[in-house]
């Protein structure tokens, strides 16, 4: 769209304004598995760039890369649940950012809204209306215009009405239903699969509906895979794993451990050693520093360090760990997971139509 110093890493033609059409929950995976329920889509799988999305694989972490352009180590938005080191607490990224007394200064890069707003390119990012009033919005939408329908047909319209405008328009179009449906009945389920019927023909509306200059990207923020209850695994109650432990963070495929304050390195590495030699065959059992230093965060600024985990426990196999002293066992009726690092949870199409085809 003309702005500089910026690379052109799929190689897109030029184009006057640009759709993305962000699919919570549409991962790669997911969509090669029901092309039969997606044919708009899946006809134009050919062209479309294999993606990436960030660790950990959770919407607030990768809506904030999409909103930022840089990963979760520079951004901040390191998980489903946090801790927040002023406080001490773990934060909820998705619903509880209203409880930071300086929201602003959580989010530690610039939202690209704003540099599009400094190139003279007008940007809006339309979503069902719920979410136009959330500090997570406010956070990561930066610098945009906020247009609300509760209709995909209505976001849809909105979308076109938008980059039909004279000048350049950047329009971001947030799809979250089909990561709800997958939460509650499965990825796997008939729902879920037709509300992916209606998504292929909104969007396949919404293609012919653009302008010629007008280039379209649909992504996704993760994949989803269905975690049966048979598949939970508790923790909690072993006194020798959790006498240290001050706050759980992070989500049910990827724990982040936090130790009390004054615990000693001595009790920090007999803990690690208990947590590997009980779930090593469940999942990945590893340091901060250890996950620092493999680069899934990739570069991590100064300060958000003390964000994530002491340890963090990464499934391996499809299978969720839940925390059994919650005896309101909240989240275990979810089906439909993320947040983890196998190729369901990380693989997201990049399709380009329009001038981007």
């Amino acid at each position: 769209m003309g702005a500089e110093d910026f690379p052109n890493n799929l190689g897109l033609s030029p184009a006057r304004s640009a759709v993305v059409v962000l699919v919570d929950g549409l991962g790669l995976h997911n969509l090669k598995n029901a092309q039969a329920h997606s044919r708009f889509l899946a006809s134009n799988l050919g062209a479309s760039a294999v993606l990436s999305t960030v660790f950990p694989s959770t919407t607030a972490a990768a809506l904030a890369s999409l909103t930022t352009g840089v990963t979760p180590g520079q951004h901040g938005m390191t998980g489903y649940k946090t801790r927040n080191p002023l406080s001490g607490e773990v934060l909820n990224l998705l619903t509880g950012l209203g409880a930071l007394e300086d929201l602003d200064s959580w989010l530690t890069s610039s939202s690209l809204f704003e540099v599009a707003r400094r190139n003279e390119i007008a940007s809006s990012v339309v979503a069902h209306p719920r979410f136009a009033a959330t500090p997570l919005t406010q956070l990561i939408h930066a610098g945009a215009t906020q247009l609300s329908a509760k209709d995909l047909d209505d976001r849809v319209s909105a979308t076109v009405a938008s980059v039909s405008e004279p000048g350049q328009q950047l329009v971001v179009l947030y799809v979250s239903e089909l990561d709800e449906i997958a939460h509650n009945k499965g990825v796997n389920s008939s729902e879920w699969a037709a509300a992916l019927e209606s998504l292929d023909g909104a969007l396949k509306h919404l293609s012919q509906r653009l302008p010629q200059d007008v280039g379209m990207v649909i992504t996704a923020d993760h994949g989803v895979l269905d975690v049966p209850s048979s598949k939970h695994y508790l923790f909690g109650n072993d006194s020798e794993q959790m006498q240290y432990i001050d706050q759980v963070g992070g989500e049910p495929r990827c724990l982040q451990l936090y130790f009390s304050e004054n615990t000693s390195q001595e009790q920090r590495e007999a803990t690690l050693a208990s947590w590997r030699r009980d779930w090593s065959e469940l999942a990945y059992v590893l340091t901060r520093d250890e996950v620092a230093t493999s680069g899934l965060y990739g570069r991590i600024r100064e300060g958000n360090e003390e964000r994530l985990g002491d340890i963090f426990v990464m499934a391996k196999k499809d299978v969720a760990f839940y925390d059994e002293r919650d005896k309101s066992k909240k989240g275990r009726s979810m089906i439909g997971q993320h947040g983890g690092i196998s190729p369901i949870e990380m693989a997201i199409p990049g399709i380009l139509l329009g001038a981007f085809a």
